[in-house]
């Protein structure tokens, strides 16, 4: 049963987003060490150029010299426009990446979910590394490091490099940290390790847990040019080394949901992650970081987004259209109505963020199963995707939560599966090798993780570990526990019975008191099934011929539903198989719209006209709820009433490609 709800599911569950982001690498105005940009043109209020038009923008005057009243309308885009073929390779910076992808679908005049594909950013130093290696044509990113203004003198590569969009250098902590404002000196100390408590800045008693970003990365290197000023940081433990923006900032947010943490990234990263869920923005020498005080200059670590081309770019190329509009009123509109502070002065708009729905059970951070009868079905929500290089789509840890949507076991699994009334619950080891627990659907009684993996049939759930095999039926009684010693199998046929079974998985089958237990030998070989008998004790050889036999009479046919709607692919529900009810999907390959229906073709009320991305948005059934994995959201909806009874935010920052 559980293979035939495989191979529907297959059919319709190969979204994921192959958009990839980087960091952001860019020192601040009181940072003495590297070289100051090239002069930043000034944007002129005209229309944008249009490709092979000679006019462009000045190259001698400062952004501001004509900055437009406070009053002056929005003007209109008056944006350029291209044929996919036609544009430029774009690279750059994480924080950058969604006004990267409102450019490019705004000069395709296409919707912005179908520009994915084009926004592959490599992160800032490397994004400069590659546009002086000819492989990038335009950059939108944060100010270049020290390694690559080296690199751009020993090159002796030229560029066009004017600021964009002003940004700052800021600290986040959990919102429940009820400090709200630190000087330079403190966060200073704090990175020192002479600060180590909360109650020192005026907070609870609490101790500081101060995450750090890699050595290379960007805003490692803003924090050590902008706030260390030559001190070294102290020594962090690797737990407190984070890779990404994005871990870092759910870290801060997340850490044994303690507000003990802290964290610092750049403004508009910080700022759309703190709107999501879960974080505050200190005041820095008690000036709060906005847009107002990081376009006044009044916040004292304002920093600068960049456009960067290289020099010799001809009049009319699309890099050098595209660089010139960017700096137009035209191109200011769209970078101020994504969010990033305008070099002009136009009102930053405010990002819409999906509302988190739901709760949790217990109010503190729980990473473990607590068994207790009165949870009710517990079902498995995407809680955080598995890390750099997968989308939500590929693959998340996954926690438990209440039909309800209450959070019983945060996000600590890297699978959850149901067989019959058990859940089969997988957690990574160092190695990387995978163990499992066997819980109640119920989450009243829960094994250790003794299981290296498991293989469900018609009866129950076949458990291997190392050193035996557990059959456990499907109400979790246990059926046999077979060990070499119980078998009287040599070593040798018990290590090929571990190793058939990993590989061969499928031949291990349960029906009635008769299990399938491995198959032996090579495919060009004679293969045998051996079997054992959960009445009798009985071990035996079958052939692979009289094990079909045997497997025919006891499993059945399966027959397919009637399908109401021509066209429409049956979405069955992962965790209750297909007795229980399914959903439709019905997909208009012309427009890239589907639809999704009841069993009986009664349309699901707010699931209509939802855009196709194939790389971004995953529709399923499990337990019952219709989860919608979207690149930064996992919801889940009821399916009788369509109301959304949960939504977790994933994480902001795009995964690279692999």
């Amino acid at each position: 049963m559980r293979k035939l709800v495989s191979i529907f599911l297959a059919a319709v569950l190969i979204l994921s987003l192959a958009a990839c982001g980087g960091d952001t690498d860019s020192p601040g105005p009181e940072d003495p060490t590297p070289p100051a940009p090239d002069p930043a043109p000034a944007p002129e209020p005209d229309p944008a150029p249009q490709p092979g038009d000679d006019t462009q923008p000045g190259d001698d005057t400062q952004p501001g010299d004509d900055t437009p009243p406070e009053t002056t309308p929005l003007p209109d885009y008056n944006a350029p426009h291209f044929e996919r073929s036609e544009l430029p390779r774009f690279d750059g910076s994480t924080s950058t990446v969604p006004l990267a992808e409102a450019v490019c679908a705004m000069l395709l005049g296409v919707e912005r979910d179908e520009v994915g594909d084009i926004i592959s950013f490599s992160k800032t130093t490397n994004s400069y590394l590659n546009l002086m290696d000819g492989t990038a044509d335009i950059l939108i990113a944060g100010e270049a490091n020290d390694y690559v203004y080296e690199e751009r003198e020993r090159r002796n590569f030229d560029w066009l490099m004017t600021p964009f969009s002003s940004d700052a250098f800021v600290f986040v902590v959990n919102e429940g940290n009820p400090v709200d404002s630190i000087t330079i000196d403190e966060a200073r100390r704090i990175y020192t390790g002479e600060i180590t408590n909360w109650k020192e800045l005026g907070g609870d008693d609490q101790e500081i847990i101060p995450f750090q970003r890699n050595e290379g990365a960007g805003s490692q290197g803003l924090m050590e040019r902008l706030v260390m000023r030559g001190e070294p940081m102290m020594e962090a433990p690797t737990q407190y080394v984070i890779t990404t923006m994005g871990e870092l900032m759910e870290a801060v947010k997340g850490y044994d949901n303690s507000p003990g943490a802290i964290g610092y990234s750049v403004y508009y990263y910080a700022e759309e992650m703190r709107m999501a869920e879960g974080l505050k923005l200190l005041k820095l020498e008690g000036v709060e970081p906005n847009a107002e005080t990081i376009r006044g200059g009044q916040y004292p670590f304002v920093i600068s987004n960049y456009v960067v081309i290289p020099a010799d770019a001809p009049e009319g190329s699309p890099n050098r259209v595209i660089y010139d509009w960017l700096l137009s009123p035209g191109g200011q509109r769209l970078v101020a109505e994504e969010g990033y502070v305008s070099i002009y002065d136009f009102e930053v708009a405010q990002h819409q963020i999906k509302p988190l729905v739901g709760g949790r059970w217990y109010p503190d951070y729980t990473g473990e199963l607590l068994t207790r009868p009165d949870y009710g079905d517990l079902i498995p929500f995407a809680g955080e995707r598995h890390g750099q290089g997968f989308e939500a789509s590929d693959g998340c840890l996954y926690g438990l939560m209440t039909r309800d949507g209450r959070v019983v076991v945060d996000p600590v699994y890297t699978d959850v599966q149901r067989n019959g009334q058990l859940l089969m619950l997988s957690e990574a080891t160092e190695d990387g090798t995978p163990k499992m627990a066997v819980a109640s659907y119920d989450g009243s009684t829960i094994t250790g993780f003794d299981y290296s993996f498991c293989v469900y049939s018609g009866e129950g759930d076949i458990l291997f570990s190392d050193d035996a095999i557990t059959l456990m039926r499907d109400d979790g009684a246990i059926a046999a526990v077979l060990t070499r010693e119980s078998t009287g199998i040599s070593e040798e046929e018990w290590q090929k019975i571990a190793l058939d079974n990993s590989e061969h998985f499928w031949s291990s089958e349960w029906y009635g008191d008769t299990v399938g237990l491995s198959l032996r030998g090579d495919y060009d070989e004679e293969q045998t099934v051996l079997t054992y008998n959960c009445a009798t004790g009985e071990l035996k050889e079958l052939s692979f011929e009289d094990w079909n036999s045997f497997l025919s009479e006891h499993m059945g046919e399966t027959v397919p539903p009637e399908i109401p709607i021509e066209g429409a692919m049956p979405i069955y529900d992962s965790l209750l198989g297909l007795d229980a009810p399914y959903i439709l999907d019905v997909t208009d390959y012309n427009t890239m719209v589907s639809s999704y229906y009841y069993a009986d073709g009664t349309p699901i009320e707010g699931f209509d006209n939802m855009k196709v991305d194939y790389e971004s948005r995953q529709v399923s059934l499990v337990g019952g709820l219709i989860e919608v994995l979207e690149l930064n959201y996992a919801s889940y909806y009821d399916l009788e009433t369509a109301q959304c009874v949960f939504r977790t935010y994933l994480d902001y920052e795009p995964a690279e490609n692999y």
